[in-house]
């Protein structure tokens, strides 16, 4: 009886927090300087790893974790319920999409966090003006396999 108008609606995100946005307009989320600072990173521990530790020789300490791809694994800490309704809004989806391709590029961690916020919205996101750009970014990144997962890096070094 009452079914009728609530199964139209099925899969629609609500409105997002507009603190959410301001945040995520915020953020500093450069693609270029992040994968600059990820290559550094894995560059040291690759070459840690084939036995090339130029680095010790200089009694250099090992590059701290790229902070641009720890920022965006933070923005999706902290907004990961609210991806969906971010992604149905023109500025925030154009944000996301870009949040999605910096932390997804080195984290399988962050892959999974993603499609988690997105879970449940996919044929909504699918026919939404600005949501299916961001749903075909999500797709094409998760499916994508990670240049390097920098969660497990330097665990792999230091662990053994």
């Amino acid at each position: 009886m009452g079914d009728e108008n609530t199964t139209e609606e099925y899969g629609r995100p609500r409105r997002p927090n507009p603190e959410t946005v301001s945040y995520l307009r915020g953020l500093p989320l450069e693609e270029t300087l992040a994968a600059e600072q990820a290559r550094t990173y894995i560059q040291y521990f690759q070459a840690e790893k084939k036995g090339y530790d130029k680095s010790k020789e200089h009694n250099d300490d090992p590059p701290e974790y790229p902070a641009l791809v720890s920022a965006t694994h933070a923005a999706l800490s902290s907004i990961y319920k609210e991806l969906a309704s971010l992604s149905c809004e023109e500025n925030s989806s154009t944000q996301i999409e870009t949040l999605v391709r910096i932390a997804c590029r080195y984290s399988n961690a962050a892959k999974r966090v993603v499609l988690a916020g997105m879970s449940g919205y996919w044929v909504f996101l699918s026919s939404h003006r600005f949501g299916s750009h961001v749903a075909q970014t999500v797709l094409r990144c998760v499916v994508a396999s990670c240049e390097a997962d920098l969660d497990v890096l330097g665990c792999d070094i230091e662990g053994g």
